[in-house]
């Protein structure tokens, strides 16, 4: 299973955490996306992660994608 971590700016809330978890888990080839409301950041785990549809899926969510730690 391959990992990354982004950057997430505009996550506030407990509300704001689910929202970006289901909307990236929603993304094939991913199983998991854990979003930390206080450092901004989120960790994704599946067989293929697509940064490119990340991003997309972010900013279509109404927050700011702000790169991969």
């Amino acid at each position: 299973m391959n990992e990354a971590k982004i950057k997430v700016s505009g996550m506030n809330c407990n509300h704001c955490k689910i929202i970006i978890e289901n909307g990236i888990s929603k993304i094939h080839g991913i199983e998991l996306a854990t979003a930390d409301i206080v450092n901004g950041e989120v960790t994704i785990k599946g067989k293929e992660i697509n940064l490119e549809e990340v991003k997309d899926t972010i900013e279509d969510l109404g927050y700011t994608y702000s790169g991969e730690l």
